[in-house]
């Protein structure tokens, strides 16, 4: 899994030379090119789409290993507890959080796109991780369709408020997208 934190650019893995590069993309058609190589590369639209809309997630995966919809929330959970040092314990408890919301109803939005959220009473600030999941995650979305994209919400529980600003923003992104945007 290749990790990067900045807000410039969205890391891929190139398919020809292995290499992970941190790029812009075009638009549309949301490619860019290998630095390395020169490969062409396919990056979500939705990236582009959340700098419309102020929405920049804490942590950009470039692509899942899981192929499990239970797995590649485990796999998101874990680098964002990684990344602001969650113990083990909240980690467990936020995936636990998580999986229940997601057996009380999917949150596979359907166009490709999953919102997994849970709030914590030990967060402080809200949180969020997008991955791109390029095979597919078979997610019980509401078309019925694989997930490629996840964008995993840790929110505390003191402040809904918050939360419902963060899911405004990604539904303001997917809007802007299915209108036309990309």
């Amino acid at each position: 899994m290749n990790l990067s934190t900045t807000n410039e650019g969205f890391p891929v893995d190139c398919p020809i030379c292995g290499k992970s590069s941190i790029v812009d993309v075009s638009r549309p058609p949301r490619d860019s090119v290998c630095p390395s190589c020169g490969c062409f590369l396919w990056v979500d639209a939705l990236v582009e789409a959340t700098r419309e809309f102020d929405f920049v997630p804490d942590l950009k995966i470039s692509q899942v290993k899981s192929t499990t919809r239970d797995d590649a929330i485990r796999e998101l959970a874990s680098a964002l507890g990684g990344e602001f040092f969650w113990t083990e314990d909240q980690l467990n408890a936020f995936v636990r959080s998580v999986l229940y919301r997601e057996d009380m109803g999917s949150t596979g939005i359907g166009r490709g796109y999953a919102v997994p959220h849970a709030k914590m009473d030990w967060l402080e600030k809200t949180v969020t991780a997008i991955a791109l999941a390029p095979e597919g995650i078979s997610y019980g979305s509401l078309d019925g369709k694989l997930v490629h994209t996840i964008i995993l919400i840790a929110s505390p529980l003191s402040s809904p408020s918050e939360h419902l600003k963060v899911l405004e923003k990604i539904s303001k992104a997917l809007i802007w997208r299915r209108r036309g945007g990309s």
